[in-house]
Protein backbone atom coordinates (compact mmCIF):
# COMPACT_ATOMS: atom_id res chain seq x y z
CA UNK A 1 0.00 0.00 0.00
CA UNK A 2 3.01 2.22 0.58
CA UNK A 3 3.86 2.40 -2.75
CA UNK A 4 0.39 3.29 -4.02
CA UNK A 5 -0.08 5.75 -1.39
CA UNK A 6 3.50 7.58 -3.09
CA UNK A 7 2.05 7.27 -6.37
CA UNK A 8 -0.77 9.03 -5.10
CA UNK A 9 1.44 11.59 -4.16
CA UNK A 10 2.93 12.13 -7.09
CA UNK A 11 -0.01 12.53 -8.70
CA UNK A 12 -1.06 15.06 -6.51
CA UNK A 13 1.81 17.41 -6.76
CA UNK A 14 1.58 17.20 -10.48
CA UNK A 15 -2.04 18.53 -10.34
CA UNK A 16 -1.13 21.23 -8.74
CA UNK A 17 2.14 22.76 -10.26
CA UNK A 18 -0.18 23.02 -13.28
CA UNK A 19 -1.69 26.92 -13.65
CA UNK A 20 -5.15 27.71 -12.53
CA UNK A 21 -7.11 29.41 -14.64
CA UNK A 22 -10.21 28.85 -14.44
CA UNK A 23 -12.67 29.06 -17.57
CA UNK A 24 -16.68 29.24 -17.70
CA UNK A 25 -19.45 30.30 -19.25
CA UNK A 26 -20.01 32.34 -16.40
CA UNK A 27 -17.97 32.29 -13.58
CA UNK A 28 -19.12 29.42 -11.65
CA UNK A 29 -17.29 26.57 -11.67
CA UNK A 30 -18.74 22.78 -11.86
CA UNK A 31 -16.18 21.14 -12.51
CA UNK A 32 -15.08 19.95 -9.30
CA UNK A 33 -15.24 15.98 -9.76
CA UNK A 34 -13.82 13.69 -12.88
CA UNK A 35 -16.48 11.20 -11.69
CA UNK A 36 -19.60 13.95 -11.81
CA UNK A 37 -18.72 15.33 -14.94
CA UNK A 38 -19.42 11.97 -16.12
CA UNK A 39 -23.24 12.35 -14.58
CA UNK A 40 -23.38 15.88 -16.18
CA UNK A 41 -23.18 16.81 -11.98
CA UNK A 42 -26.53 14.77 -11.61
CA UNK A 43 -26.26 13.16 -7.66
CA UNK A 44 -23.46 15.39 -6.96
CA UNK A 45 -25.25 16.61 -3.69
CA UNK A 46 -26.03 12.80 -2.51
CA UNK A 47 -22.14 12.20 -2.64
CA UNK A 48 -20.44 10.26 -5.18
CA UNK A 49 -17.53 7.74 -4.36
CA UNK A 50 -14.66 10.45 -4.58
CA UNK A 51 -13.49 12.68 -2.12
CA UNK A 52 -15.54 15.45 -3.95
CA UNK A 53 -18.38 15.40 -0.83
CA UNK A 54 -15.88 17.95 0.58
CA UNK A 55 -17.30 20.65 -1.95
CA UNK A 56 -20.53 19.37 -2.93
CA UNK A 57 -22.05 18.00 0.68
CA UNK A 58 -20.11 17.81 3.48
CA UNK A 59 -22.77 15.62 4.63
CA UNK A 60 -21.90 13.13 2.44
CA UNK A 61 -18.10 12.50 3.68
CA UNK A 62 -20.21 10.36 6.34
CA UNK A 63 -19.98 7.74 3.67
CA UNK A 64 -16.15 6.89 3.37
CA UNK A 65 -14.65 4.50 5.17
CA UNK A 66 -11.09 4.87 6.52
CA UNK A 67 -9.25 7.87 4.13
CA UNK A 68 -10.28 9.00 1.22
CA UNK A 69 -7.90 11.23 -1.11
CA UNK A 70 -8.78 12.31 -4.47
CA UNK A 71 -6.71 14.37 -7.14
CA UNK A 72 -8.17 15.54 -10.44
CA UNK A 73 -7.68 18.24 -13.38
CA UNK A 74 -9.83 19.30 -15.62
CA UNK A 75 -9.11 21.03 -19.02
CA UNK A 76 -11.96 23.53 -20.18
CA UNK A 77 -11.95 24.05 -23.70
CA UNK A 78 -14.61 26.87 -24.70
CA UNK A 79 -15.05 28.45 -28.38
CA UNK A 80 -16.48 32.19 -28.23
CA UNK A 81 -16.80 33.03 -32.03
CA UNK A 82 -18.45 36.37 -33.10
CA UNK A 83 -19.79 37.78 -36.04
CA UNK A 84 -20.51 41.34 -36.51
CA UNK A 85 -23.49 42.48 -37.32
CA UNK A 86 -23.63 46.26 -37.89
CA UNK A 87 -21.84 47.40 -34.45
CA UNK A 88 -21.49 51.24 -34.59
CA UNK A 89 -19.95 54.32 -32.78
CA UNK A 90 -22.46 56.41 -30.83
CA UNK A 91 -25.27 57.87 -32.49
CA UNK A 92 -24.90 61.29 -31.56
CA UNK A 93 -21.40 61.01 -33.43
CA UNK A 94 -22.92 59.72 -36.52
CA UNK A 95 -23.36 56.32 -35.53
CA UNK A 96 -20.49 54.60 -38.00
CA UNK A 97 -19.20 51.42 -38.06
CA UNK A 98 -17.13 50.22 -35.81
CA UNK A 99 -13.48 49.34 -37.23
CA UNK A 100 -12.40 45.92 -36.66
CA UNK A 101 -12.76 42.72 -37.33
CA UNK A 102 -14.17 39.73 -35.92
CA UNK A 103 -11.23 39.07 -33.91
CA UNK A 104 -9.66 35.50 -32.83
CA UNK A 105 -12.02 32.95 -30.86
CA UNK A 106 -11.92 34.85 -27.48
CA UNK A 107 -12.19 31.51 -25.62
CA UNK A 108 -9.24 30.64 -23.56
CA UNK A 109 -8.46 27.05 -22.25
CA UNK A 110 -8.35 26.42 -19.16
CA UNK A 111 -7.01 23.99 -16.76
CA UNK A 112 -9.01 23.52 -13.40
CA UNK A 113 -7.76 21.17 -10.53
CA UNK A 114 -8.42 19.97 -7.58
CA UNK A 115 -8.14 17.80 -4.58
CA UNK A 116 -9.89 16.36 -1.48
CA UNK A 117 -9.20 14.21 1.28
CA UNK A 118 -11.66 12.85 3.67
CA UNK A 119 -10.73 11.03 7.10
CA UNK A 120 -12.86 9.18 9.27
CA UNK A 121 -12.16 9.98 12.49
CA UNK A 122 -14.29 7.55 14.59
CA UNK A 123 -17.86 5.76 14.28
CA UNK A 124 -19.83 9.55 14.51
CA UNK A 125 -16.85 11.70 13.17
CA UNK A 126 -15.34 12.14 9.64
CA UNK A 127 -13.32 15.28 8.61
CA UNK A 128 -12.18 16.45 5.32
CA UNK A 129 -9.95 18.97 3.21
CA UNK A 130 -10.88 20.69 -0.19
CA UNK A 131 -8.73 22.49 -2.86
CA UNK A 132 -10.68 23.94 -5.76
CA UNK A 133 -10.83 26.82 -7.80
CA UNK A 134 -15.18 27.28 -7.49
CA UNK A 135 -15.53 30.08 -9.91
CA UNK A 136 -13.46 31.57 -12.55
CA UNK A 137 -13.54 33.47 -16.11
CA UNK A 138 -11.45 33.58 -19.01
CA UNK A 139 -11.57 35.58 -22.48
CA UNK A 140 -9.11 37.23 -24.44
CA UNK A 141 -9.55 38.96 -27.86
CA UNK A 142 -7.65 41.01 -30.22
CA UNK A 143 -6.39 44.62 -29.32
CA UNK A 144 -8.35 46.03 -32.68
CA UNK A 145 -11.37 43.49 -32.75
CA UNK A 146 -14.52 45.00 -33.15
CA UNK A 147 -15.75 45.07 -29.46
CA UNK A 148 -12.27 46.66 -27.63
CA UNK A 149 -13.81 49.32 -26.98
CA UNK A 150 -16.10 46.81 -24.13
CA UNK A 151 -13.11 44.00 -23.76
CA UNK A 152 -10.00 42.64 -24.63
CA UNK A 153 -9.28 40.21 -21.69
CA UNK A 154 -11.23 39.11 -19.20
CA UNK A 155 -9.88 36.69 -16.43
CA UNK A 156 -10.98 35.54 -12.96
CA UNK A 157 -8.82 32.92 -10.82
CA UNK A 158 -9.88 31.60 -7.34
CA UNK A 159 -8.42 28.84 -5.48
CA UNK A 160 -10.95 28.18 -2.51
CA UNK A 161 -9.65 26.59 0.71
CA UNK A 162 -12.63 24.03 2.77
CA UNK A 163 -12.15 22.27 5.57
CA UNK A 164 -15.07 20.19 6.49
CA UNK A 165 -16.92 18.37 9.35
CA UNK A 166 -19.91 15.47 8.98
CA UNK A 167 -21.38 14.25 11.78
CA UNK A 168 -23.22 10.81 11.62
CA UNK A 169 -26.71 10.49 13.71
CA UNK A 170 -26.93 6.53 12.56
CA UNK A 171 -30.48 5.39 10.75
CA UNK A 172 -28.39 6.57 7.85
CA UNK A 173 -28.82 10.25 8.37
CA UNK A 174 -25.88 12.85 8.65
CA UNK A 175 -24.62 16.68 8.56
CA UNK A 176 -21.69 18.40 7.43
CA UNK A 177 -20.75 21.86 7.55
CA UNK A 178 -17.52 23.41 6.14
CA UNK A 179 -15.93 26.64 5.47
CA UNK A 180 -14.82 28.35 2.65
CA UNK A 181 -11.80 30.41 2.56
CA UNK A 182 -11.32 31.56 -0.83
CA UNK A 183 -8.85 33.96 -2.49
CA UNK A 184 -9.63 35.61 -5.70
CA UNK A 185 -7.41 37.69 -8.62
CA UNK A 186 -9.09 39.24 -11.57
CA UNK A 187 -7.60 40.61 -14.30
CA UNK A 188 -9.56 43.50 -17.20
CA UNK A 189 -8.48 45.61 -20.19
CA UNK A 190 -10.09 47.24 -22.80
CA UNK A 191 -9.71 49.99 -25.59
CA UNK A 192 -10.23 53.11 -24.95
CA UNK A 193 -12.13 55.85 -27.70
CA UNK A 194 -10.16 58.74 -26.84
CA UNK A 195 -11.27 60.46 -30.13
CA UNK A 196 -15.22 60.12 -29.38
CA UNK A 197 -14.94 61.27 -25.46
CA UNK A 198 -12.40 64.65 -27.14
CA UNK A 199 -15.22 64.98 -29.29
CA UNK A 200 -17.79 64.87 -26.76
CA UNK A 201 -16.13 66.97 -24.25
CA UNK A 202 -14.28 69.43 -26.26
CA UNK A 203 -16.58 69.29 -29.59
CA UNK A 204 -15.38 68.80 -32.80
CA UNK A 205 -13.73 71.45 -34.17
CA UNK A 206 -11.19 71.18 -31.08
CA UNK A 207 -11.23 67.54 -30.97
CA UNK A 208 -10.20 67.39 -35.01
CA UNK A 209 -7.59 70.13 -34.70
CA UNK A 210 -5.86 68.25 -32.28
CA UNK A 211 -6.31 64.80 -34.16
CA UNK A 212 -8.35 63.29 -31.63
CA UNK A 213 -11.62 61.79 -33.94
CA UNK A 214 -13.67 58.45 -32.62
CA UNK A 215 -11.54 55.82 -33.50
CA UNK A 216 -8.45 57.43 -34.89
CA UNK A 217 -6.84 58.06 -31.00
CA UNK A 218 -7.31 54.54 -29.18
CA UNK A 219 -5.98 53.91 -25.78
CA UNK A 220 -5.81 50.94 -23.19
CA UNK A 221 -7.07 50.61 -19.54
CA UNK A 222 -5.54 47.69 -17.19
CA UNK A 223 -7.23 46.78 -13.85
CA UNK A 224 -5.98 44.30 -11.62
CA UNK A 225 -7.38 43.08 -8.12
CA UNK A 226 -7.26 40.47 -5.43
CA UNK A 227 -8.86 39.89 -2.11
CA UNK A 228 -9.74 37.34 0.07
CA UNK A 229 -13.30 36.19 1.54
CA UNK A 230 -14.88 33.46 3.18
CA UNK A 231 -18.23 31.50 3.44
CA UNK A 232 -19.67 28.40 4.19
CA UNK A 233 -20.87 25.33 2.99
CA UNK A 234 -24.15 23.10 5.29
CA UNK A 235 -25.60 19.97 4.09
CA UNK A 236 -27.94 17.26 4.92
CA UNK A 237 -27.93 13.31 3.87
CA UNK A 238 -29.69 10.17 4.24
CA UNK A 239 -29.44 6.84 2.93
CA UNK A 240 -32.91 5.55 3.17
CA UNK A 241 -32.61 2.06 1.76
CA UNK A 242 -30.50 -1.02 2.12
CA UNK A 243 -28.80 -0.46 -1.30
CA UNK A 244 -26.77 2.36 -0.27
CA UNK A 245 -29.89 5.22 -2.47
CA UNK A 246 -29.67 8.62 -0.86
CA UNK A 247 -30.35 11.99 -0.86
CA UNK A 248 -28.86 15.28 0.40
CA UNK A 249 -29.26 18.87 0.39
CA UNK A 250 -26.54 21.42 0.32
CA UNK A 251 -26.51 25.00 1.07
CA UNK A 252 -23.33 27.25 -0.21
CA UNK A 253 -23.25 30.46 1.48
CA UNK A 254 -22.33 34.10 -0.78
CA UNK A 255 -19.21 35.47 -0.25
CA UNK A 256 -18.40 38.62 -0.78
CA UNK A 257 -15.00 40.07 -2.24
CA UNK A 258 -13.25 43.82 -2.64
CA UNK A 259 -11.02 43.45 -5.20
CA UNK A 260 -8.11 45.90 -5.12
CA UNK A 261 -5.66 46.51 -7.19
CA UNK A 262 -3.95 48.94 -9.68
CA UNK A 263 -5.46 50.39 -12.89
CA UNK A 264 -3.08 51.45 -15.61
CA UNK A 265 -3.81 53.60 -18.51
CA UNK A 266 -2.24 53.94 -22.17
CA UNK A 267 -3.05 57.49 -23.48
CA UNK A 268 -1.90 58.63 -26.77
CA UNK A 269 0.18 61.73 -26.88
CA UNK A 270 -2.74 63.90 -28.39
CA UNK A 271 -5.16 63.22 -25.64
CA UNK A 272 -2.86 64.19 -23.01
CA UNK A 273 -5.09 67.32 -21.97
CA UNK A 274 -7.72 64.76 -21.42
CA UNK A 275 -5.55 63.52 -18.16
CA UNK A 276 -5.52 67.11 -17.08
CA UNK A 277 -7.96 66.56 -13.86
CA UNK A 278 -6.42 63.51 -12.97
CA UNK A 279 -8.83 61.03 -15.14
CA UNK A 280 -6.59 58.28 -17.31
CA UNK A 281 -3.86 58.42 -15.27
CA UNK A 282 -2.63 55.93 -13.24
CA UNK A 283 -4.05 54.81 -10.22
CA UNK A 284 -5.13 52.19 -7.64
CA UNK A 285 -8.64 50.43 -8.10
CA UNK A 286 -11.08 48.39 -6.74
CA UNK A 287 -14.27 46.22 -7.34
CA UNK A 288 -17.14 44.80 -5.07
CA UNK A 289 -18.30 41.28 -6.08
CA UNK A 290 -20.64 39.38 -4.45
CA UNK A 291 -20.10 35.72 -5.44
CA UNK A 292 -23.57 34.13 -4.62
CA UNK A 293 -25.14 31.48 -2.79
CA UNK A 294 -26.75 28.68 -4.12
CA UNK A 295 -28.75 25.76 -2.47
CA UNK A 296 -28.40 21.91 -4.52
CA UNK A 297 -30.57 18.54 -3.55
CA UNK A 298 -29.66 15.49 -5.29
CA UNK A 299 -30.21 11.70 -5.51
CA UNK A 300 -28.95 8.37 -6.11
CA UNK A 301 -30.96 5.67 -6.26
CA UNK A 302 -29.75 1.96 -6.95
CA UNK A 303 -32.07 -0.30 -9.26
CA UNK A 304 -29.43 -3.34 -8.65
CA UNK A 305 -26.06 -3.83 -8.24
CA UNK A 306 -25.11 -2.80 -11.63
CA UNK A 307 -27.78 -0.06 -12.51
CA UNK A 308 -28.35 3.34 -10.20
CA UNK A 309 -30.08 6.39 -11.55
CA UNK A 310 -29.26 10.04 -10.61
CA UNK A 311 -30.81 13.08 -10.55
CA UNK A 312 -30.19 16.64 -9.27
CA UNK A 313 -32.06 20.22 -9.05
CA UNK A 314 -29.65 23.21 -8.44
CA UNK A 315 -30.61 27.42 -7.78
CA UNK A 316 -27.63 30.07 -7.77
CA UNK A 317 -28.83 33.92 -6.59
CA UNK A 318 -27.06 35.17 -9.80
CA UNK A 319 -29.65 37.72 -8.88
CA UNK A 320 -26.98 39.10 -6.99
CA UNK A 321 -24.18 40.49 -10.05
CA UNK A 322 -26.49 43.86 -10.44
CA UNK A 323 -23.32 45.66 -11.93
CA UNK A 324 -19.98 45.11 -12.42
CA UNK A 325 -18.38 48.74 -11.34
CA UNK A 326 -14.79 49.78 -10.44
CA UNK A 327 -14.01 52.50 -8.20
CA UNK A 328 -10.58 54.73 -8.99
CA UNK A 329 -8.44 56.77 -6.81
CA UNK A 330 -7.51 59.19 -9.20
CA UNK A 331 -11.22 60.92 -9.15
CA UNK A 332 -12.30 59.59 -12.41
CA UNK A 333 -15.85 58.53 -12.87
CA UNK A 334 -16.56 54.95 -11.97
CA UNK A 335 -16.45 52.74 -14.82
CA UNK A 336 -20.01 51.04 -14.79
CA UNK A 337 -21.29 48.17 -16.15
CA UNK A 338 -25.33 47.20 -16.23
CA UNK A 339 -25.57 43.41 -15.86
CA UNK A 340 -28.91 42.28 -14.24
CA UNK A 341 -28.31 39.11 -13.91
CA UNK A 342 -30.97 36.48 -12.81
CA UNK A 343 -31.46 33.40 -11.00
CA UNK A 344 -30.86 30.29 -12.46
CA UNK A 345 -31.41 26.76 -11.68
CA UNK A 346 -29.65 23.35 -13.19
CA UNK A 347 -31.22 19.91 -13.65
CA UNK A 348 -29.56 17.20 -14.09
CA UNK A 349 -30.11 13.09 -14.77
CA UNK A 350 -27.43 10.40 -14.96
CA UNK A 351 -27.29 6.86 -14.93
CA UNK A 352 -24.48 4.65 -13.57
CA UNK A 353 -23.50 0.90 -14.62
CA UNK A 354 -21.39 -1.39 -13.12
CA UNK A 355 -20.19 -3.40 -15.85
CA UNK A 356 -17.48 -5.39 -13.53
CA UNK A 357 -16.07 -5.36 -10.29
CA UNK A 358 -12.91 -3.14 -11.52
CA UNK A 359 -14.97 -1.13 -14.59
CA UNK A 360 -17.83 1.03 -13.87
CA UNK A 361 -19.38 3.30 -16.70
CA UNK A 362 -21.50 6.45 -16.53
CA UNK A 363 -23.81 8.90 -18.36
CA UNK A 364 -25.78 12.45 -17.93
CA UNK A 365 -27.33 15.00 -19.11
CA UNK A 366 -27.86 18.47 -17.94
CA UNK A 367 -29.99 21.75 -18.52
CA UNK A 368 -28.03 25.00 -17.23
CA UNK A 369 -29.73 28.26 -17.20
CA UNK A 370 -27.85 31.62 -17.96
CA UNK A 371 -27.96 34.67 -15.33
CA UNK A 372 -27.88 37.01 -18.62
CA UNK A 373 -31.23 38.18 -18.88
CA UNK A 374 -31.03 39.16 -23.29
CA UNK A 375 -28.82 40.11 -25.59
CA UNK A 376 -28.32 43.81 -24.67
CA UNK A 377 -26.63 42.69 -21.11
CA UNK A 378 -24.72 40.21 -23.14
CA UNK A 379 -21.44 41.62 -23.17
CA UNK A 380 -18.01 39.80 -24.58
CA UNK A 381 -16.46 39.87 -21.26
CA UNK A 382 -19.33 36.42 -20.75
CA UNK A 383 -21.09 35.99 -24.21
CA UNK A 384 -22.82 32.83 -22.68
CA UNK A 385 -26.09 31.33 -23.12
CA UNK A 386 -28.53 28.31 -21.82
CA UNK A 387 -26.39 25.39 -22.29
CA UNK A 388 -26.96 21.52 -22.73
CA UNK A 389 -24.79 18.69 -21.35
CA UNK A 390 -24.25 15.54 -22.93
CA UNK A 391 -21.65 13.91 -20.41
CA UNK A 392 -20.31 10.38 -20.30
CA UNK A 393 -17.21 8.48 -18.25
CA UNK A 394 -15.56 5.64 -16.53
CA UNK A 395 -13.92 4.28 -13.75
CA UNK A 396 -11.33 1.55 -13.46
CA UNK A 397 -10.29 0.40 -9.91
CA UNK A 398 -6.51 0.02 -10.64
CA UNK A 399 -5.62 -1.95 -7.58
CA UNK A 400 -7.52 -2.58 -4.27
CA UNK A 401 -6.32 1.15 -2.99
CA UNK A 402 -6.15 3.27 -6.10
CA UNK A 403 -9.22 4.21 -8.56
CA UNK A 404 -9.06 6.38 -11.92
CA UNK A 405 -11.37 8.68 -13.30
CA UNK A 406 -12.00 9.72 -17.17
CA UNK A 407 -14.88 11.65 -18.36
CA UNK A 408 -15.76 14.20 -21.34
CA UNK A 409 -18.25 16.96 -21.69
CA UNK A 410 -19.74 18.54 -24.52
CA UNK A 411 -21.76 21.34 -23.69
CA UNK A 412 -24.51 22.49 -26.63
CA UNK A 413 -24.75 26.08 -25.84
CA UNK A 414 -28.07 28.10 -27.61
CA UNK A 415 -27.77 30.15 -30.46
CA UNK A 416 -27.29 34.27 -28.70
CA UNK A 417 -26.50 37.76 -30.05
CA UNK A 418 -25.50 40.89 -28.32
CA UNK A 419 -26.62 44.19 -28.59
CA UNK A 420 -24.51 45.89 -26.12
CA UNK A 421 -24.33 50.33 -25.74
CA UNK A 422 -20.20 50.40 -24.14
CA UNK A 423 -19.43 53.51 -21.90
CA UNK A 424 -18.86 55.96 -25.32
CA UNK A 425 -22.19 55.17 -26.58
CA UNK A 426 -21.05 52.81 -29.03
CA UNK A 427 -23.03 49.52 -29.70
CA UNK A 428 -21.84 46.46 -30.43
CA UNK A 429 -24.00 44.31 -32.15
CA UNK A 430 -23.54 40.51 -33.47
CA UNK A 431 -24.03 36.89 -33.46
CA UNK A 432 -21.86 34.20 -31.06
CA UNK A 433 -21.03 31.10 -31.97
CA UNK A 434 -20.41 29.56 -28.37
CA UNK A 435 -19.28 25.86 -27.10
CA UNK A 436 -17.50 23.93 -24.24
CA UNK A 437 -15.48 20.81 -23.99
CA UNK A 438 -14.22 19.20 -20.63
CA UNK A 439 -11.97 16.38 -20.36
CA UNK A 440 -11.45 15.39 -16.59
CA UNK A 441 -8.97 13.08 -15.49
CA UNK A 442 -9.32 11.71 -11.47
CA UNK A 443 -6.90 9.49 -9.54
CA UNK A 444 -8.25 8.41 -5.62
CA UNK A 445 -6.99 6.34 -3.02
CA UNK A 446 -8.64 4.57 0.04
CA UNK A 447 -6.08 3.76 3.03
CA UNK A 448 -6.96 2.62 5.99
Amino acid sequence: MKKQFCLLLTVISFVFILPLTAVAGGFAILEQSAEGVGYGFAGAAAGYGDGSSVHFNPAAMSRIEDTKVSAGVHFVIPQAEFTNQGSTIAAALGGTPLAGGNGPDGGETGIVPNFYAIHKLNDCWTAGLGVNAPFGLGTEYSDTWVGRYQAIKSELKTVNITPALSYDFGNGLSFGAGLNVLYADAELSNAIDFGTIAVSRLGLPTASALGLLPQAADGKAVVKGDDWGWGFNLGVAYQYDQNGSRFGLNYKSKIDVTLTGDADFTVPAAAAALTATGAFTDTSASSSVDLPESVAFGIIHNLSDQWSLLGEVMWTNWDRFDELRVKFGNGQQDSVVDESWEDTWRFSGGVKYAASDALTLRGGITYDEEPIPDSAHRTPRIPGNDRLWLALGASYQITDYISADLSYAHLFVNDTSSAVTGSTGEVLRGNWDLAVDIVSLQVSGQFG
